[in-house]
């Protein structure tokens, strides 16, 4: 992951250079139509990821699991059934997909953190975002939308590992869950 464009609305990413991709990271609020937006995202109408926001503390995070999905996509390895599915697996600590898909979809939050894969001959947000009955917010407007609390039960996080960086404790969770697991007091086993 090499360039960084971060706009007013919009946070985007290059992905892995073999993938000839990049993430583009969308933030909104007052969102009117979540069933209509998950409903779509399910049935591959739109081609997007729906992340609840209240689980992401930085758009790195996002960016690290949208790149190990476009990875696992080009060597045939998703654990999901789509790139998007694939995000949020690799958000969570789980190896449970239901559960990840779960805890960090959206269904009936008002604010929505919309992740799409974009290449050069691909960008589907314009289309997805005119469909949107909601508002654009600032990415940097994140951070309003993070619940801490959340983020320390959903990572396993107890108060002693909240004091170093959090989004490095966050981020080294997400990309060893394939190869150890934690307990319920976010211990390794």
């Amino acid at each position: 992951m090499a360039s960084v464009i971060c706009s007013k609305t919009v946070y985007t990413c290059q992905l892995d250079p073999n993938s000839n991709s990049s993430m583009k990271l969308i933030l909104l609020k007052n969102v009117q139509n979540v069933t209509t937006i998950t409903e779509n995202i399910k049935h591959g109408v739109w081609k997007c990821a729906a992340i609840n926001p209240s689980l992401i503390l930085d758009p790195f995070q996002v960016a690290v699991a949208a790149n190990r999905a476009v990875v696992a996509q080009m060597l045939g390895h998703m654990v999901t059934k789509s790139v998007y599915g694939e995000i949020l697996y690799n958000l969570s600590l789980t190896k449970n997909i239901t559960q990840s898909l779960t805890k960090f979809g959206v269904y009936k939050q008002h604010c929505v953190l919309l992740c799409f894969i974009i290449t050069q001959k691909e960008d589907h947000s314009d289309n997805v975002l005119k469909q949107i009955k909601g508002e654009l917010c600032p990415i940097s407007d994140l951070s309003k939308y993070t619940e801490l609390k959340q983020i320390q039960d959903a990572f396993k996080l107890d108060s002693l590992q909240c004091t170093g960086n959090l989004l490095d404790s966050i981020v080294s969770r997400m990309v060893t869950k394939n190869i150890v697991s934690f307990n319920n007091r976010g211990m390794i086993q």
